[in-house]
């Protein structure tokens, strides 16, 4: 199984994991590192290396998804991903959603990290809509059936 780690601004991470804890039930390897103050980074970067190192160990692979790539919870990320010997891959990606992090738990058991990371980001483009343009979509769809 891949683990998961969120690392994200203010409470996004413990948020968006508790959102998907609501919707999926608990998931196991699945842990979320909030980024609150950054006079603090010393002890958040060595919450989410202690994660990390702790998931390379028994999990297939890693994705760990930050909120924003180049800000701060995405180089700490990038910093500890980086300078760290793990015992398994790990891939970052940036930017995530509700329908990111859905996709991502119901489809780690059956991928590798790179394949999950891929349709992640797929999924979380695909589900990303604007709602006058679906309304139009289907106003006109109706109209073409009613002719």
């Amino acid at each position: 199984m891949i683990g998961i780690i969120l690392i994200a601004h203010a409470g996004i991470a413990s948020e968006t994991k508790a959102a998907v804890e609501y919707i999926l039930q608990q998931q196991s390897d699945f842990a979320a590192v909030d980024i609150v103050n950054s006079d603090d980074a010393i002890a958040q970067t060595q919450l989410f290396k202690d994660h990390l190192q702790s998931m390379s160990q028994h999990c297939d692979g890693v994705l760990v998804m930050a909120d924003i790539f180049g800000a701060t919870p995405c180089n700490i990320a990038m910093n500890a991903i980086a300078g760290g010997h793990y015992a398994c891959t790990i891939e970052l990606m940036a930017g995530f959603n509700l329908p990111t992090l859905i996709k991502t738990m119901l489809e780690r058991e059956h991928h590798d990290v790179q394949t999950l990371a891929r349709l992640s980001l797929d999924a979380g483009q695909k589900y990303m809509r604007l709602g006058s343009q679906e309304y139009a979509m289907q106003a006109a769809l109706d109209t073409s059936k009613a002719a």
